[in-house]
């Protein structure tokens, strides 16, 4: 029988192999994972049942992807690094938005309704703390939804391919925007007291900015929408869940961090993104009681029956839509993290 510093040798050497084949074979990994999610979708569809199940069939893609993604970034970006706390607090932001369904359905079935709530509350207010954190200590005016979002491999093959063609002469720290040489190019180029071209140094990684530019409005924007989910929760346990306040309150904070962040000339691409990302889902409120309930079920359910009947092979996707939606509506619409 092998000993447990033999078993940590052979799992160690196991790990060292799979970095090693995530880091040489990125497309092909993206192959693999878009497989396995499409096997999960279909698999959840089948499981609607067991809700348990289900979750942790959709949980576990995503958590794979991220892992991967994290080899990836280690292998290929030595050169900008986040801060340890900030990374940290990142993956698990993203750990807890890909999970949060699946631990709120597993404390439902071990300690019941009062103990799904529990966990809801514990869960927001854990991901508040945290997106706190990011944008008063390490000063990110918009978070993201994931925290880490999926790396895009295809634009990251081109950059590797780049960089060895035409190797970069710097890079930009994070928070200063200072410009630092990389030791490839003043080894391999005649020492100049120039500072290098903006050609050559890559664009912005992140969301992260210069102290100076963290004006006091995009503060209270992003505060306004960090805090929202406790500020539902709390309305929501005074008022009921069939209570208009909740609603309307979320919405008017949303609405008044998007107007202010609208405003704003100088969002860099990603933080574009999120705003975008950001409006659209206050499409949500379609799907979120009590305005669900009272205004848009009905006409969702003719509307998705009217398509079926009407457009060719649409009742494919129209009638599992319409058979799902109640427990769609019922596990994940209630979120106002998003």
């Amino acid at each position: 029988m092998a000993s447990p510093n033999q078993i940590k040798m052979i799992v160690d050497q196991w790990y060292t192999t799979y970095k090693a084949w995530i880091a040489k074979n990125p497309s092909l990994v993206s192959d693999i994972e878009s497989t396995i999610k499409y096997v999960s979708f279909f698999t959840a569809g089948r499981l609607n049942s067991s809700t348990l199940a289900s979750e942790f069939v959709y949980s576990l893609p995503n958590l794979m992807v991220l892992f991967n993604d994290q080899i990836i970034r280690a292998s290929r970006n030595t050169e900008v690094k986040l801060p340890s706390l900030q990374s940290k607090i990142k993956v698990w932001l993203t750990i807890i938005d890909y999970t949060e369904a699946l631990l709120e359905v597993s404390a439902k079935k071990v300690w019941g309704e009062a103990g799904r709530w529990f966990i809801i509350t514990l869960i927001q207010l854990l991901k508040v703390v945290m997106r706190l954190v990011l944008v008063y200590r390490f000063k990110e005016r918009m978070t993201q939804t994931p925290a880490i979002p999926p790396l895009n491999r295809e634009k990251l093959n081109e950059s590797v391919i780049n960089d060895l063609q035409h190797p970069r002469e710097a890079f930009s720290l994070r928070r200063s925007g200072k410009v630092i040489r990389t030791v490839r190019s003043s080894s391999s180029h005649p020492r100049t007291w120039t500072p290098p071209s903006s050609s050559s140094v890559p664009p912005e990684i992140g969301n992260a900015v210069p102290v100076e530019s963290l004006k006091k409005s995009l503060l209270i924007a992003e505060t306004l929408h960090i805090i929202k989910p406790l500020l539902h929760l709390g309305c929501l346990s005074v008022s009921g869940p069939k209570n208009w306040n909740p609603w309307l309150l979320s919405f008017i904070i949303d609405l008044t961090s998007l107007k202010i962040f609208s405003q704003e000339p100088t969002l860099l691409k990603e933080e574009r993104e999120e705003l975008c990302r950001r409006r659209i889902g206050l499409l949500l409120y379609l799907l979120r009681s009590p305005f669900y309930d009272n205004c848009s079920r009905t006409r969702i359910f003719l509307m998705l029956e009217a398509i079926s009947k009407t457009v060719p092979f649409a009742r494919l996707i129209a009638e599992p839509i319409a058979r799902y939606l109640p427990h769609w509506q019922n596990t994940y619409f209630y979120m106002w993290s998003g």
